[in-house]
């Protein structure tokens, strides 16, 4: 019974953490590209795979790996001493991260869920990363009511020295936002949700303008020509006359009668499971070596899926919800010339879900 109790409960606190950790990847996520209200829902905010010319931008990848390593830790120390407790039939834990703060499980896992957030910015996960924040702290009151039942004055007075999520020498310099009565602090938390939830989707949609225009890319009425590397205008121009001049490139596009295309062109040694290039999968992830030869490269012809098909130049990108592949041109800008023309694989290594489109 005492290990039925610890799973019910770490389900019960992790609950949040897990349906925000399903809305980062899931192939149930296209059911969101039915209609153009919410085929956004499934766009990133960010990079996932391009390297900009902003440095805080490259940055972001690694700083969310540090993140999750952090937030693990400091979860781990929050529950290590938990479950001890209740092992050895003790009473509350007030050691620790505990003499500092009352949460710091919930604190790890909202680290955790940062770090996840700049690894893999969806806006789904930034809707669901703020919605798990709201959830742990009506999670938090809540918990903290039931111990003020079975623990009275002792309970509150280590409410009194020790601060929710931040230390008290520090929350307390911080305006209360919310009411103490319970009522009154759910529609509080209620209300400030509904408030903060557009305004972070409208930061969302800001960072993803912004990343556009660090990224190498061109754009025509029709044609969005990207490349994950940092290349000049002229490679980038380069390779994509040298590959959309061949014939038999033509013809397949002719027979493909895509609406608007999205063109990749993405450095010969790189490997990126992201885009549908490879028919075989690697290990290891994202291989995109800094020193590549920058006079071949391989060029993804990509037909956009896309509801708003009058979208012209940028807006294609950020109207798209998906890509599928046409043709796949491998070229040489030193010559100029193609070296090779192939069938690209129809899927992403791993099949027909959402992935990012830069």
């Amino acid at each position: 019974m005492f290990y039925v109790v610890i799973v019910f409960e770490i389900l019960f606190m992790i609950s949040p953490f897990a349906l925000y950790f399903y809305s980062a990847y899931g192939p149930t996520l296209n059911v969101f590209h039915r209609w153009p209200s919410t085929a956004w829902l499934t766009q990133f905010f960010l990079p996932h795979f391009s390297y900009t010319s902003s440095m805080l931008l490259n940055a972001l990848p690694g700083l969310g790996g540090l993140l999750i390593l952090i937030g693990t830790l400091i979860f781990t120390a929050g529950a290590i001493p938990v479950y001890w407790a209740k092992l050895r039939g003790r009473g509350p834990v007030t050691g620790g991260l505990y003499a500092f703060i009352r949460h710091p499980q919930y604190v790890g896992l909202a680290i955790v869920g940062l770090g996840t957030l700049l690894i893999w910015p969806r806006f789904l996960v930034l809707i669901a990363y703020v919605t798990m924040l709201f959830l742990y702290a009506l999670l938090a009151h809540w918990e903290e009511e039931q111990c003020l039942t079975r623990f009275g004055e002792t309970y509150r007075a280590y409410q009194a020295r020790t601060g929710t999520f931040l230390p008290r020498s520090l929350s307390r310099r911080m305006p209360r936002i919310l009411p103490v009565s319970t009522g009154k602090r759910v529609l509080a938390v209620a209300g400030f949700y509904l408030v903060l939830l557009p305004a972070t989707v409208a930061l969302g949609f800001g960072l993803h303008d912004y990343s556009l225009s660090k990224i190498s890319a061109f754009y025509t009425k029709s044609t969005a020509v990207l490349s994950p590397a940092l290349l000049t205008d002229q490679e980038l121009g380069a390779a994509y006359r040298t590959a959309i001049a061949d014939p038999k490139v033509q013809q397949a596009l002719i027979a493909a009668r895509p609406a608007k295309l999205i063109v990749y062109v993405v450095p010969m040694e790189w490997y990126l499971p992201d885009l549908p290039i490879e028919a075989v999968h690697k290990s290891g992830g994202h291989q995109t070596p800094p020193d590549f030869d920058r006079r071949h490269y391989k060029v993804l012809f990509t037909a956009a899926r896309i509801h708003t098909v009058e979208a012209t130049e940028r807006d294609i990108i950020t109207s798209a919800y998906g890509r599928d592949p046409i043709v796949l041109v491998k070229v040489d800008i030193s010559v100029p010339e193609v070296t090779g023309i192939e069938t690209p694989p129809p899927h992403v290594v791993w099949g027909d879900i959402p992935t990012p489109m830069f």
